[in-house]
C-alpha cells in the first residue's frame, strides 16, 4: 500500500468508526471493534479492492449489510 492509499484508508476507517458512533449510539471503543472486526475492514485494508476509495457513506452501508442491520 502506497503512503497516499494509506492514509486514504486510515481516514475511511476513522469515518466509518464516526459513522458507527454517531448512527448506533456507540462509544469509541465499541465502535473500533465493530469496525475492526469486520470483513469489510479486511477488505477495505487490501489495497487489489480498491474501497479505500469509496465514500463514508457507501461503507457504512455495505458495514450495516454486513452486519444485518438496516442500510442508512
Amino acid at each position: 500500500m502506497s503512503e497516499l492509499q494509506k492514509k486514504i484508508f486510515d481516514a475511511a476507517t476513522r469515518e466509518l468508526c464516526a459513522s458507527v458512533m454517531e448512527n448506533e449510539g456507540l462509544g469509541i471503543k465499541e465502535a473500533m471493534r465493530v469496525v475492526y472486526d469486520s470483513r469489510l475492514y479486511a477488505d477495505l485494508s487490501n489495497p487489489d479492492t480498491g474501497l479505500y476509495r469509496e465514500g463514508p457513506v457507501y461503507l457504512y452501508d455495505m458495514l450495516c449489510e454486513e452486519r444485518g442491520l438496516p442500510q442508512k
